[in-house]
């Protein structure tokens, strides 16, 4: 093991490769017969519509090496370790993002980020060394305003794509100082096929009066989706005491048959011959006698008519609970809804749809803390809004920029409210406090300090009484940390093989350094930072079985005692590192092939 996972690149060749295997001359890509291929398809102008920016290829790069960093449980620092399914991670997220694409790969729901906005007054840190490649100062660096933000927003997004659902969804928000900027970064990235809209946020009710020419009262939200379908975003739910007709001028002539003892009226009772009825601007024609007795018609009502709704509509929609009423003796159909579908939301986002401010926002973080710890936190309604346009009350939600941790707050909420089991994952960077805050008079050093307080809180203040049954409030804490099984490199660039076989030549009693090496092989075999992890004891070894993946896993040099123990385990898989064999290829071939004959897949990495 090289202490980096595979180049990101390796993994859309192979799906290339798939699809186009024509494309391949001895295993690698040959771009001209691509291009043959595809004809007029490709457009080989040199000059074309698109983004660019100082430092574009330099971000390119980034995004494709190959990570060398993993993530380090800190149990210590966790709440409910062995229940939760919510994660929170500390350290620089670009790293962090290509650590989970094995793991995460196609399976979040949504995403929100609230990325710096380059306004020129906020502390930009996220540098990424692109300008110093090129060989400008620090102080040059700062100045190259846009470019460096591009190029790192650029390989967060590049890095987040894939993590997402075919249908998950991601929300950005931004002020007017990157916006046209990020429009046309999310539209390489995602696909300008796949852009949903800019939701305007109302963020203040009491904007600055700093400006000569207007006051900023909103800022933006852009949304895509991986792959834009044809779902239905649901917005607030529409409550409305008023009837609604049933008739509409533009359709065509239908009948409907109302069903007897369901349709309310007005009429006094009796019974209503067949005929023409109806008013200025519709005809209506009754097929066939109805009765009215004690306010409803006591025989079916057959009507002929423009109607909105055909047959199997109206049926479904009595079935519901929805009430008809044909209230005078024109007889014209209206209808009550008891619960109405929510709404496709409106593109500007206020007090109207049940989401606060800044103003808001802080002062309920002021009161959650009792004082005040962060700028200008982001209200948890906005994104509880925003994440319930297409939700999956069992999915998996992702906030890279996590900063005060409202997008964790926002999930937890909604589970409260819908009993739902949606899970977190919330990464933030290890970003010094400056002495002069507030926060750091309240004794907080670094951004992610504030982060956990408010998980914190939030558990205390939402964990069920003692006794009852509540939703999962807790989280697993975990620190970007450079690999454990990473050793030095010799003149030639290559793994130094006496130092990497050094590692697992004695057993390894440092239970953290055990538990390190753990959940690196786990992250490296696609297993998420949930798992629930058992220990098996063999004689001094140890198998780590993960379920329900049914995954079984080793650091320990495999015995007789410890194979005979794995067999009985059934497991889908066996996986350990590579250098537990010492290099002997034959020794590991015959244990792969001793488990595969049972049906055991084995790995060693």
């Amino acid at each position: 093991m090289k202490g980096e996972s595979l180049p990101i690149p390796d993994d859309l060749l192979a799906r290339l490769k798939e699809i186009v295997p024509a494309a391949f001359t001895e295993g690698k890509l040959n771009v001209a017969q691509l291009q043959k291929l595809l004809g007029d398809q490709v457009y080989a102008a040199p000059e074309l519509y698109q983004l660019t920016w100082a430092g574009k290829a330099d971000a390119y790069k980034q995004a494709q090496t190959p990570a060398t960093h993993t993530l380090r449980p800190d149990r210590e620092a966790s709440v409910n370790w062995s229940q939760t399914q919510h994660v929170f991670v500390e350290g620089d997220n670009l790293q962090v993002l290509k650590v989970l694409q094995k793991a995460y790969g196609g399976k979040v729901k949504g995403i929100y980020i609230d990325p710096p906005y380059n306004t020129g007054s906020d502390s930009f840190i996220y540098a990424d060394n692109f300008a110093t490649k090129s060989g400008r100062s620090q102080a040059e660096r700062r100045q190259s305003g846009h470019s460096n933000w591009l190029s790192m927003m650029f390989t967060r997004l590049l890095l987040a794509r894939p993590l997402l659902r075919e249908d998950g969804i991601i929300f950005v928000s931004i002020d007017d100082n990157e916006l046209a900027n990020l429009k046309l970064l999310m539209d390489e990235v995602f696909g300008e096929e796949n852009f949903i809209d800019y939701f305007c946020w109302a963020k203040s009710e009491t904007p600055a009066n700093l400006s000569r020419k207007s006051k900023k009262v909103v800022e933006y939200v852009l949304c895509y989706q991986k792959n834009k379908n044809s779902e239905k975003f649901k917005g607030i739910q529409k409550n409305s005491t008023s009837s609604n007709g049933l008739l509409n001028q533009t359709n065509k002539p239908g009948t409907l048959v109302f069903p007897a003892d369901v349709v309310t009226t007005r009429l006094e009772d009796g019974v209503l011959p067949k005929g023409s009825y109806g008013t200025d601007r519709y005809a209506i024609d009754l097929l066939e006698d109805t009765e009215v007795k004690g306010g409803l018609f006591i025989k079916p009502v057959v009507l002929r008519a423009k109607f909105k709704w055909s047959q199997p509509k109206l049926d479904d929609e009595i079935s519901r609970g929805t009430r008809i009423s044909i209230p005078t003796s024109k007889l014209s159909p209206s209808y009550e809804k008891l619960v109405y579908d929510k709404e496709v939301p409106p593109n500007l986002i206020n007090a109207k749809v049940g989401v606060g401010t800044n103003e808001n926002a802080s002062a309920q973080l002021e009161a959650l803390f009792g004082a005040k710890v962060f700028d200008f936190p982001k209200p948890p309604g906005l994104i509880k809004y925003l994440l319930g346009f297409s939700d999956d009350p069992d999915g998996i939600f992702l906030d890279f920029f996590a900063g005060s941790g409202a997008t964790a707050q926002a999930v937890l909420e909604m589970n409260q409210q819908d009993g739902g089991n949606r899970r977190y994952i919330c990464v933030q960077l290890d970003e010094q406090i400056a002495p002069t805050t507030r926060a750091f008079q309240q004794g907080f050093r670094t951004i992610p300090e504030i982060t956990r307080k408010r998980l914190l809180l939030l558990h205390e203040k939402l964990t069920a009484p003692e006794g009852a049954k509540g939703k999962d409030t807790g989280f697993r804490y975990f620190k970007l940390a450079p690999s454990s099984f990473q050793v030095g490199q010799g003149e030639s660039g290559r793994i130094d093989k006496a130092k990497q076989l050094a590692l697992f030549s004695k057993p390894v009693n440092d239970r953290a350094l055990r538990l390190y090496r753990l959940w690196e092989l786990l992250l490296r075999t696609g297993i998420p930072l949930s798992a629930v992890v058992n220990e098996v004891p063999v004689e001094e070894a140890v198998l780590y079985e993960v379920l329900p993946e049914k995954m079984l896993y080793t650091l320990d040099t495999i015995t007789e005692a410890v194979l005979k123990k794995a067999i009985e385990l059934k497991p889908k898989a066996f996986i350990c590192p590579d250098a537990l064999f010492q290099f002997n290829e034959i020794d590991k071939s015959h244990l792969q092939l001793t488990l595969q004959d049972i049906g055991i897949d084995f790995r060693s990495i």
